[in-house]
């Protein structure tokens, strides 16, 4: 066993006695000046307790050791021995000052003695014996095998957890590839792409997401508002050139009204968008923990023990993903059905009043939605990346709180501070990095908006002039077109959480799609 041999989330493949070993050695690595022993080979087979007890009667030397101990064997060598009965120290002195008192003491050592001397004879094959033996021997003798069978039998069962730990772990290293056994309407994990498991999730949680469907409805209309908004701002604007005072005011007054009405219907229809998108999201990231943490429930032991996870990976997927998969339903979701209508209503008006400007605003967004694949192209390749560097850097932190008695007894703080720190420092540069690549991304998105409206306003000036197309339509026009940009210019500012959402909808189905080996809560056995 060497410093990078995987012994399991809290040493739980170890055996007792390694367990015991290891303790031994950080309390004689550390040199202390008082060493506290409790039990301190109790775990360890004989021949493994002489040479450990040797090491700490050597350790010993030179310093204060205090010592609790039922074997005997462990503190023979100690300079003063005290006995407690019921709370009371019955007896003290040196090993052989007791032995010669013939107490409790030296009762106790010829009990060990006849009890180490019936295991030796059984050990050697010995166990017929000659002459003649007392009840009580026999007695003892058959409680020493008692004892010895339990122990052997102890030891047998600690070799078959280790056996099946290692089957199990090595099982558990291929477990991504495995699917529900007689799902045939889903492809495989390695045959999906994230953005086809993330709109499978979506598909699969749709009970969860009912909220959504009138929300849906709303921000169809939030959508709406802005492009049919147009059509009142443009004739506002050309009732202030007209030169009849009473007509002016007569129709400002009407426009303002129309201004007012859409302002409550645009604040509704935004209110009831948000809220219920959230709504939708947050019951789907409650009821997508709930079977995470149900599916962690069926898997077996081996699942546990591999390095990839640990109990800080786990929690951190469970909190993670689900998170991230509510903010694609809460946010995304919602701006996607609103730019969606406002696209669709944008278009209508632009080619009803002025063709031309529509056509030429349609062959300028391809720029803009290059800009926005560019952007997300980033963010996808690097999500996946940080996902794993930040599962390390959580299980990391949760090992070394979970062990803080024992890193803090071996003046260990600075050591876990720098490993942390290292785990940390992926993550860190790689969000600096995505962070200034999005940010140029999301820069020239909203810089191709302003170029195509300087563009677009260019060209039906020449529209205009030529005759081709009126003052008022091209106003029309121009304005629906400007807001469809703007549309897809907020689109743009939620586009990162797409990424996210879409690599933690293959972390959440890695999980809900592994077929366990043993399923502790099947009530049918299977």
């Amino acid at each position: 066993m060497g410093y990078d041999t995987l012994v399991g989330e809290g040493g739980a493949l170890l055996s007792g006695g390694q367990k015991q070993r290891i303790a031994i050695a950080r309390a004689i690595v550390r040199n202390p000046d008082i060493l506290l022993l409790d039990e301190a080979t109790s775990a360890l087979d004989t021949a493994s307790e002489r040479l450990v007890q040797d090491a700490l009667d050597k350790l010993s030397v030179n310093r204060t050791t205090v010592s609790i101990a039922h074997r005997l064997s462990t503190i023979r060598n100690s300079d003063q021995i005290y006995v407690v009965r019921e709370g009371i120290v019955s007896e003290n002195g040196s090993h052989d000052e007791l032995v010669h008192k013939d107490g409790e003491y030296a009762a106790m050592v010829r009990a060990q003695e006849l009890r180490q001397a019936v295991r030796n004879k059984l050990e050697d094959g010995d166990g017929s014996g000659s002459g003649s033996r007392s009840e009580d021997d026999e007695e003892n003798e058959e409680g020493d095998v008692s004892e010895l069978i339990a122990k052997e039998l102890k030891e047998q069962a600690l070799d078959l957890k280790a056996t099946t730990t290692r089957q199990t772990t090595d099982s558990a290293k291929h477990s991504s590839s495995d699917t529900v056994a007689g799902d045939k309407k889903h492809k495989s994990l390695e045959d999906s792409s994230d953005m086809y498991l993330m709109l499978r999730l979506i598909w699969d949680y749709r009970g969860s997401m009912k909220a959504a469907i009138p929300g849906g409805f709303l921000a169809l209309i939030d959508g709406a508002t802005m492009p049919c908004f147009t059509l009142v701002f443009v004739r506002a604007l050309f009732a202030l050139s007209l030169t009849d005072m009473d007509e002016i005011k007569r129709k400002t007054d009407l426009y303002a009204n129309l201004f007012l009405i859409f302002s409550v219907v645009g604040g509704l229809a935004i209110f009831g968008k948000i809220g219920l998108f959230h709504i939708a999201g947050e019951n789907t990231a409650r009821q997508l923990r709930h079977d995470l943490f149900v599916k962690y429930m069926t898997f077996e032991a081996g699942y546990f023990d591999d390095e990839k996870n640990g109990t800080g990976a786990l929690t951190s997927r469970l909190a993670t993903d689900a998170e991230d998969f509510n903010k694609v339903v809460g946010s995304v979701l919602g701006i996607a059905f609103s730019t969606l209508s406002t696209i669709i209503c944008a278009l209508t008006i632009a080619f009803v009043y002025s063709w031309q400007v529509a056509l030429l605003m349609m062959g300028c967004w391809p720029i803009q939605s290059y800009a926005q694949y560019w952007q997300a192209r980033a963010m996808w390749g690097a999500s996946m990346r940080l996902r794993e560097a930040f599962e390390e850097s959580g299980q990391a932190a949760a090992e070394t709180i979970r062990n803080i008695k024992t890193v803090a007894t071996l003046r260990r703080e600075e050591t876990f501070i720098r490993v942390f720190d290292e785990k940390n420092e992926v993550p860190h540069s790689g969000n600096v990095y995505n962070s200034l690549y999005s940010a140029f991304g999301f820069g020239f998105s909203m810089a191709c908006n302003l170029l195509i409206n300087a563009l677009v306003f260019y060209a039906g000036c020449k529209f205009v002039t030529h005759g081709w197309v009126e003052v008022m339509n091209l106003m029309y026009s121009l304005m629906a077109t400007m807001f469809s940009s703007m549309s897809i210019g907020f689109l743009a500012q939620v586009l990162p959480m797409v990424p996210k959402g879409a690599v933690a909808s293959r972390g959440i189905y890695m999980t809900l799609d592994r077929k366990t080996a043993i399923n502790g809560i099947d009530t049918t056995g299977e």
